[in-house]
């Protein structure tokens, strides 16, 4: 029996933290792109099939919120607004970039632009579901806050409906024992500072045009188009402005959004699911048991490798009560970033466990729940399709998703 389509909506792809996109010349030339290099950059493959992508650059470095902030701007057109509630809580900037005109300004017109197809890998995976959420329910905080007037129709809410399709690549979605354990020993905070000497070094040169920090709404003020020369800067002129992000525990602090008991206990109950979208956790591990109860590296990248070692024992009594535990062997699975719970679907939403046969037919689909996916034995990057072998397979397995979200009926 033949398939049958009902739409073919745009794939916009979020990057993960450290991340770039097409605003980057690091991406956008070829140099380096974040979703793979040459015949293996996967939104070029899709586009090949019939398939209209994005891959939005929005933040490096930002929170959540921030990122979903420049989306909206970068959808549309219009100036970024950080919110005034938001801005003034966390300590940055309320503006950002103005972008003359939206990437798909027509969004929701009936046709091809009726609705987006989201997929955020890393931490892009927190960023579509907030995303989603803001789109749906808006922020009760801006619309009682902010004067009418003012109010950016992100933070009005109503807007779920433009999102046909939410998936997370090895999504930090409950957060990551990688992150929790390096809070533990301040990498973060030194990780942090290190980014804004960096930026302040090379703010002012072309090297912005090729990988923007996205510091600006914390006053980096210099945007990649004003630089006109090569002028270097004293590394310690952004230092009170990285104490001001540092200063942040846990909302509105990338590094600290990505630990377990942050993202379970402040970012998962501030969000709602759109019960007309339809949620996919795809995930992924490889690491095999030492024979000791711990897991450990299986022919993993380097970039991967490293990390997966202390993620793969890391249980720690204090995260016990977000779950993590050794006697939970999926809590010490991993892809060297993320643990397989933490990528697994939101603990606090409604979900299903699809087996293989299954998890590519849409007659079992339904929107406001999510599908947690068979995990592929991949590390992290497996999903960008970089330093990994047989990238056909990469290839294959998003064709088979952008195929599925096709014969998704709208809700």
């Amino acid at each position: 029996m033949g398939k049958t389509y009902c739409n073919n909506y745009p794939l916009v792809f979020i990057h993960g933290l450290i991340g770039w996109g097409s605003d980057d010349k690091l991406n956008d030339l070829n140099v380096f792109p974040y979703f793979g290099r040459g015949k293996n950059n996967i939104p070029k493959y899709l586009e090949g099939l019939g398939y209209e992508c994005y891959t939005p650059s929005v933040g490096p470095f930002s929170s959540c919120w921030d990122r979903a902030c420049i989306f909206w701007a970068w959808l549309f057109g219009g100036t970024v607004d950080f919110g005034k509630v938001h801005s003034e809580k966390y300590g940055h900037a309320r503006y950002g970039v103005t972008y003359k005109r939206g990437a798909i300004e027509d969004l929701g017109k009936p046709g091809n632009h009726a609705k987006i197809n989201l997929l955020g890998h890393s931490y892009g995976g927190p960023t579509v579901m907030e995303i989603a959420s803001l789109f749906e329910q808006g922020s009760k905080e801006e619309r009682e806050g902010t004067p009418a007037d003012e109010l950016s129709p992100l933070f009005k809410g109503g807007h779920g409906s433009l999102i046909h399709t939410v998936t997370t690549l090895s999504g930090v979605n409950n957060g990551t024992t990688v992150a929790s354990m390096s809070t533990k020993i301040h990498t973060m905070d030194m990780a942090i500072y290190g980014t804004f000497a960096l930026t302040a070094f090379y703010e002012k040169t072309p090297v912005m045009k090729y990988y923007d920090t996205g510091l600006q709404m914390w006053g980096v003020k210099t945007y990649p188009w004003e630089n006109k020369g090569w002028w270097f800067q004293n590394p310690l002129k952004y230092f009170p402005n990285a104490v001001r992000f540092a200063r942040n525990k846990g909302y509105d602090n990338v590094g600290n959004e990505l630990r377990v008991e942050v993202a379970q206990k402040e970012m998962l109950p501030s969000r709602v699911m759109d019960p007309t979208a339809y949620y996919f956790a795809q995930r992924a591990f490889k690491t095999k048991d030492d024979g000791h109860g711990h897991q450990v590296p299986d022919h993993m990248t380097w970039f991967c490798r490293y990390t997966a070692y202390p993620a793969g024992r890391f249980a720690p009594h204090y995260l016990k009560k977000y779950g993590v535990t050794k006697d939970d062997i999926n809590w010490l699975r991993n892809d060297g970033f993320v643990n397989l719970r933490g990528s697994s679907a939101p603990f606090n939403m409604p979900f299903a466990d699809l087996p293989k046969e299954t998890a590519y037919d849409p007659a079992s689909k339904i929107p406001g729940l999510w599908y947690n996916m068979p995990p592929v034995y991949g590390d992290h990057i497996w999903w960008n399709n970089l330093l990994t072998d047989n990238p056909e397979e990469r290839l294959k397995h998003y064709a088979k998703m952008a195929d599925l979200y096709r014969q998704l009926p709208d809700a």
